[in-house]
């Protein structure tokens, strides 16, 4: 006696569940930016005339915020999502420069917030749901 195992008839509602999921990760993520949390030494005039203290998000001008571009799709069950500003490494990283004296912590927003948001129950809520 044999038993055979198809997960074919998952595979269409993996991908709508995992669809769903990313799109609930792309809707949080500009908000996440302004969630003030991120610990810091000193205040800080920003561009926009703010005077920031400490816990403090990480909007200044919005640049960077606003620079997350929609999901880009690798594969049925791989997202990429990218944001554009020049100093999305920076922020998010960290950085030390050379010709200044201070450096900047990491203020890893995208992964703080999959942190928060738990990627994986979402995804397993979605595709119980289309089950």
């Amino acid at each position: 006696m044999t038993t055979t195992l198809n997960l074919r008839a998952l595979e269409r509602p993996a991908q709508l569940a995992f669809q769903r999921t990313v799109r609930e990760v792309e809707q949080a993520l500009p908000a996440a930016h302004e969630d003030a949390v991120y610990g810091w030494d000193q205040q800080t005039r920003r561009r926009n005339g703010e005077v920031a203290g400490s816990p403090r998000n990480v909007v200044d001008t919005g640049e960077l915020r606003d620079s997350q571009q929609p999901a880009r799709y690798t594969s049925p069950l791989n997202a990429v999502i990218e944001w554009t500003a020049d100093h999305a490494a920076a922020t998010y990283l960290g950085a030390v420069f050379r010709k200044r004296e201070a450096s900047r912590p990491a203020r890893n927003v995208p992964a703080n917030t999959l942190r928060k948001l738990n990627p994986a129950a979402l995804f397993a809520g979605h595709l119980r749901r289309l089950l």
